[in-house]
């Protein structure tokens, strides 16, 4: 090149191409008043901790108590996941995240023939009682929340083994706090599928966690569906939000059905864990809208009376779908922004994802850079001083109210098809979750939607500024720690008194006969208590209600 000539810039006069939101909504270059013209405030915004609770569920929000700071946590053998704890609460963690393992999440144990290598390799392992002693050696129950990852028929296996330890250990259960997704009929779209079946089953004891609950864990949230999970699996905004919504009128109405009073569980069944992508404004406006749609939806359809049972608690894993394997270090900006809007979206908790997870679960160095974002965030930015800091913006409420009245509109299309299961096993919602997924891959190939490094602004991997990914441990090492969860079990089995560990699934079994109305949480702490697995635990619940014992119909028992 010629010394005087100089090099240009090909996007200097660039506009921004964009002219919708993610989800689809039109948008216009400015917003006025006009655009709010007849809005109410007092009934369709109010103030922060007033019905509808558009702006939030406390009066002063950040200013009387931060969001939990939890970092996505799951590592091998349960030792290795509490030591991750213990390193994550003296770095400033005021909230615990487990994420069980594949195998978990499946509801088999890992000496399942079709389990080999997988155990403790994408999560920890939670198999049995024993387990629960040592994921939470040295930690204190009263002083910490925790968060199981667990959407499948076996949360109601580890929300069990949890009380169980929990009483083992003496606590005041009135006293230990957190939520448990334990909700199967949005898995009918992903991988855990096969123990999300049958639907009905899996509902029921999903209503027994919540029946369980709200008499002896009133602190515990014991159903958080996983609007994350649909929204990864192509759920726009919108959908995302109303299909949970939708999903949870189910256990509503389940709950009813059982004789209790809707302001006797609501307050209980309020947590979601959702998704935050990078549209920000969308996040934060959906965050608001699904506010206001809960509010409105218990208090006007179910009727609750009480504050409590029309607030809407919001807790969010940053998107993983978001981040990219290209320069991972750009990771660290999308899920610093996403974490921004959960903040100005007046979320009660959060994870940012790791700027690895495009690669592998977080390693201590990005769960480190996660547990900072929150710090940052929360005593860095002040972005915490002020309750809905955005609230008038014309913008922010025109697109609040858009996206309601969208989320009304798929809600109430799901009702009319006879509710979340019948639109589920209908096919209607996983053809729309396709939809979406397909409009966006077209976009992200017709460079409608710009995603730095992948498929714009691209350079070499020599290129890339240098970061730390992969994993903590060699894979070898992994390996070795599934064969050794494989041993564990057999050896808990060889080792356990066996006549009682087959009378309690024996009574169990019967008592699983028996219908809807019969709680098995009393029993399953009983099996658990009797050494009993989980997947000993869940095959017996399914034969007595006419199921194979085995998802994968490979064991047909094991006592």
């Amino acid at each position: 090149m010629n010394s005087k000539e100089k090099v240009k810039s090909a996007r200097r006069f660039d506009g921004c191409p964009v002219t919708e939101t993610s989800a689809g909504i039109p948008l216009k270059e400015v917003y006025r008043p006009a655009d709010l013209e007849g809005m109410d405030y007092r009934k369709e915004v109010a103030d922060p901790g007033e019905y509808p609770f558009t702006r939030g569920i406390w009066q002063n929000m950040y200013r009387g108590k931060l969001w939990t700071r939890r970092v996505f946590t799951g590592l091998g053998s349960t030792a290795d996941t509490n030591k991750r704890y213990k390193y994550l609460l003296e770095k400033g963690a005021s909230g615990l995240y487990c994420f069980g393992d594949t195998i978990t999440h499946q509801g088999i144990d890992p000496d399942h023939p079709l389990a080999r290598g997988y155990a403790g390799v994408s999560g920890v392992s939670i198999v049995c009682l024993k387990d629960m002693h040592a994921l939470f050696d040295g930690i204190s129950l009263e002083d910490v929340s925790v968060s199981f990852n667990n959407p499948s028929m076996a949360a109601v296996v580890v929300y069990a083994a949890f009380v169980a330890y929990a009483q083992n250990m003496g606590y005041d259960l009135k006293k230990i706090s957190g939520s448990i997704l334990n909700e199967p009929i949005h898995l009918v779209y992903s991988m855990y599928e096969t123990n999300a079946k049958p639907l009905g089953l899996a509902a029921k004891l999903a209503t027994d966690v919540i029946e369980y609950s709200i008499k002896n864990t009133p602190r515990w949230h014991p159903i958080a569906p996983n609007a994350y999970d649909l929204h990864e699996k192509g759920a726009n905004a919108i959908q995302e939000m109303a299909i949970t919504i939708a999903i949870m009128e189910e256990y509503i109405q389940r709950m009813l059905k059982r004789g209790y009073a809707v302001d006797e569980f609501a307050p209980r069944v309020n947590v979601f864990g959702c998704a935050c992508d990078m549209d920000i404004f969308e996040e934060i406006c959906k965050f608001r809208a699904a506010r206001r749609v809960w509010a409105r939806t218990m208090s006007e359809k179910y009727g609750a009376q009480k504050p409590e049972s029309c607030r809407l608690y919001l807790s969010v894993h940053t998107s993983g779908n978001s981040l990219t394997v290209q320069q991972p270090v750009n990771n660290v900006a999308r899920v610093t922004l996403e974490s921004l809007a959960c903040v100005l979206g007046g979320l009660q908790s959060f994870d940012p994802a790791g700027y690895d997870e495009g690669y592998y679960i977080l390693t201590e160095h990005s769960a480190l850079t996660s547990l900072n974002i929150h710090n940052i965030l929360a005593y860095e930015s002040r972005v915490a001083s002020v309750a809905d800091p955005l609230a008038g913006s014309y913008f922010v409420e025109w697109l609040t109210n858009k996206m309601e009245e969208e989320m009304f509109k798929v809600i109430n299309k799901i009702n009319d098809m006879g509710g979340a299961i019948q639109a589920t096993e209908s096919g209607w919602i996983g053809a729309e979750l396709d939809r979406e997924l397909i409009r966006e891959q077209q976009e992200i190939e017709e460079k409608k939607r710009i995603i730095v490094g992948r498929n714009e602004f691209v350079v070499s991997k020599e290129e890339e500024v240098p970061i730390m990914v992969g994993r903590d441990r060699p894979l070898e090492e992994q390996m070795a720690t599934s064969e050794k969860r494989e041993n564990e079990i057999r050896r808990l089995r060889e080792t356990r008194d066996k006549k009682k560990a087959k009378d309690a699934l024996t009574t169990l079994g019967e008592e699983a006969a028996r219908g809807e109305a019969h709680n098995l949480i009393p029993l399953i702490m009983t099996s658990l208590r009797a050494n009993a697995t989980l997947g000993e635990i869940l095959g017996t619940i399914r034969v007595a209600n006419g199921a194979t014992y085995d998802p994968y119909e490979v064991l047909h028992g094991q006592i």
